[in-house]
């Protein structure tokens, strides 16, 4: 019997990448900051989080996930909160006003 394909599993589900993710077993705390966090304990965690992606087989899928879905949290991927928000600030299409065209 054939699946239909919207009911085949998507190749970035959770049951896909996530569970070979260099990240699996870690403590989240690395990757998502704790209320009332100082600047200098952020950047600390951040580079430990970010050294855990650099080696991690499934960089890639874990970061277009965020930038897919809109991740607001934590670090995906590589990318931190501030990183995928200047992404999406780089990457969106310019909006035009309506009027006459160019000439």
């Amino acid at each position: 019997m054939n699946t239909p394909e919207h009911l085949r599993p998507h190749p970035h589900t959770q049951s896909d990448w996530q569970h070979h993710g260099a990240c699996r077993g870690t403590e989240t705390t690395v990757f998502y900051s704790p209320e009332g966090e100082r600047t200098g304990a952020r950047a600390r965690r951040e580079r430990a989080a970010k050294q855990i992606c650099q080696q991690c087989p499934v960089l890639t899928a874990c970061r277009d996930h965020a930038l897919t879905t809109g991740e607001s949290h934590g670090i995906w991927g590589g990318l931190t909160e501030r990183d995928r928000t200047r992404h999406h600030r780089r990457t969106r299409t310019p909006h035009r006003r309506p009027g006459p065209e160019p000439r």
